[in-house]
């Protein structure tokens, strides 16, 4: 499988040695950091790499995970990248998704 050229980005950023400490954080206790939403599919895609294994991260707006899906994918390949959007039913609605889905 080839790897798309801006993995050179995630290969590099899978050695800090900040992220090591952040992965082994999330693996141990889980962790909270505070993003910039331009950084977080390189942090996302660096993160799967160094966890090896899958990663979930819910964002608050169907159109955010989109976007960070998509731009995950050109550091990751799009095959190892999925979206589940919540199918048009928001937090605190008041409603349930039908029974099917």
């Amino acid at each position: 499988m080839d790897r798309p050229v801006l993995h050179a980005f995630v290969d590099e950023l899978v050695e800090d040695e900040r992220l090591a400490a952040f992965a082994a954080s999330l693996r141990d206790r889980g962790s909270r950091a505070r993003v910039s939403e331009p950084a977080l599919p390189l942090l996302l895609a660096s993160l799967h790499e160094r966890l090896g294994r899958g990663l979930v991260c819910a964002l608050p707006e169907d159109a955010d995970a989109r976007d960070t899906a998509d731009a995950a994918a050109w550091f990751l390949g799009g095959e190892r990248v999925a979206l589940l959007p919540s199918r048009g039913v928001h937090w605190a609605s008041g409603l349930e998704p039908p029974p099917h889905l």
